[in-house]
C-alpha cells in the first residue's frame, strides 16, 4: 500500500468500524463534475455507518489553493471549511454539492471527511482539483415565464433552470399600479418551476419579475404584467371549516345555476406546488360538501402551514385560504 493510500485508513482503531466506510469516498472518488466562474460542482458515492451499510451522521469539506503535501493533517487544519453540509444520504448513493462564492480563474484542492454521531472521523478523501474559470459570473435568467390569472389568484411557471451552476434559487418581484418600486414576493429554490399569488386585488393591474440569484447577485430579470379579472357572479364559491385545521376540513362548495357543472378542487402550498387533487368531478346545483383529511396525494400527511385552495369550474375560478396546525 503506497503512502497516498494509507491516508485514507482511519487512525485510530478505537473508531468504530463503522467509519471505515468513510474510505468509501475514496472508492467512488471525490471529483469536480463540474465548475464556472466562481463555482466548482463536486460529486461522490456516500459512505455507510456500519462497514457499508446505513448512513453516517455528517460530512466536513473543506478547500484550499494551496496543494497538499505530505502532511495531509496540516493542510487540513488551515483549509476553508464550506460550511453546514446536506445530511449524507445511505451508503452507496450518489451525492454532489456545488461551492459557491470562489475566486474566478484560480485552482482549488478539495477534500472531504466523514462522521458518526460520536462523532468518529473517517480518513481524508482523495484530493480533487479544480480550476474555476475566469470572468464575470453569468446567472441564467428564467425562460417561459407566463401567467395565468383568476378572481383572487394568479399562477407563474416558467422552465426551471438546470442545478449544478451558480444559480442558487430565485427571486419573485411583484409592483402593483399604486407601488413605487418591485417588491420582493419571494425567493424560491432552484427546483421551482411554479409559484401561485393569492393576495392580488381583483381588477388590479400588477407587474411581476422573475431572476435567478447566485453568489455573485442577480440575473437579468424577465417580467410580465397581469390585469385581474373582476369578480364574477356566477363563480363557484368556496369555504372550508375549521380554519385553522388540524386533521380533517370540510369544504363548502356553492354551485350556481341549475345545471351540474365539473369543477376541479385543488391544494397548492404558497410556492404554488400541487398538495393534493381533492376532487375532479360534475357536481350538482346548489351546496356541496367535500372532506380532506389534510393529506398529500401520496397519502402523507401535510405539514403545518398556509394554503392555498382553488376551484376551477365553466364560469371561472375562486379560492379560499386554509391553515393547517400542529
Amino acid at each position: 500500500m503506497d503512502a497516498r493510500s494509507r491516508i485514507f485508513r482511519i487512525r485510530s482503531r478505537t473508531v468504530r468500524a463503522a467509519l471505515l466506510a468513510g474510505t468509501a469516498i475514496l472508492t467512488a472518488w471525490l471529483a469536480p463534475s463540474g465548475a464556472r466562474a466562481d463555482s466548482v460542482s463536486l460529486t461522490w458515492t456516500a459512505p455507510g455507518d456500519d462497514g457499508s451499510v446505513g448512513r453516517a451522521s455528517a460530512y466536513n469539506l473543506r478547500y484550499s489553493e494551496t496543494p497538499i503535501a505530505a502532511d495531509t493533517a496540516s493542510w487540513w487544519s488551515s483549509a476553508t471549511p464550506v460550511g453546514t453540509m446536506p445530511a449524507p444520504l445511505t451508503a452507496g448513493s450518489r451525492e454532489s454539492f456545488i461551492v459557491a462564492g470562489l475566486g474566478t480563474g484560480k485552482t482549488f484542492y478539495f477534500v472531504i471527511r466523514a462522521s458518526d454521531e460520536v462523532p468518529n472521523l473517517s480518513g481524508y478523501s482523495n484530493v480533487a482539483v479544480k480550476l474555476t474559470t475566469g470572468g464575470t459570473v453569468n446567472l441564467a435568467t428564467p425562460t417561459s415565464f407566463s401567467a395565468a390569472a383568476s378572481e383572487g389568484a394568479v399562477v407563474l411557471t416558467w422552465d426551471a433552470v438546470p442545478a449544478g451552476g451558480p444559480e442558487l434559487g430565485y427571486r419573485l418581484y411583484r409592483q402593483g399600479e399604486t407601488d413605487l418600486n418591485p417588491a420582493l414576493l419571494a425567493t424560491l429554490p432552484l427546483s421551482t418551476a411554479s409559484y401561485s399569488d393569492s393576495t392580488p386585488a381583483t381588477g388590479e393591474r400588477y407587474d411581476f419579475a422573475l431572476a435567478t440569484y447566485g453568489a455573485s447577485g442577480e440575473s437579468p430579470r424577465t417580467s410580465l404584467t397581469v390585469t385581474m379579472p373582476a369578480a364574477s357572479v356566477d363563480a363557484p364559491v368556496v369555504h372550508g371549516y375549521p380554519n385553522p385545521a388540524r386533521d380533517q376540513v370540510t369544504f363548502r362548495l356553492r354551485v350556481d345555476g341549475t345545471s351540474d357543472a365539473r369543477m376541479r378542487v385543488t391544494v397548492f402550498d404558497l410556492t404554488g406546488h400541487r398538495i393534493c387533487l381533492l376532487a375532479n368531478a360534475v357536481f350538482p346545483p346548489g351546496e356541496n360538501a367535500i372532506t380532506w383529511g389534510c393529506r398529500n396525494d401520496g397519502g402523507y400527511r401535510v405539514a403545518p402551514g398556509i394554503y392555498n385552495v382553488i376551484v376551477e369550474g365553466p364560469t371561472g375560478r375562486a379560492f379560499t385560504r386554509l391553515a393547517i396546525v400542529p
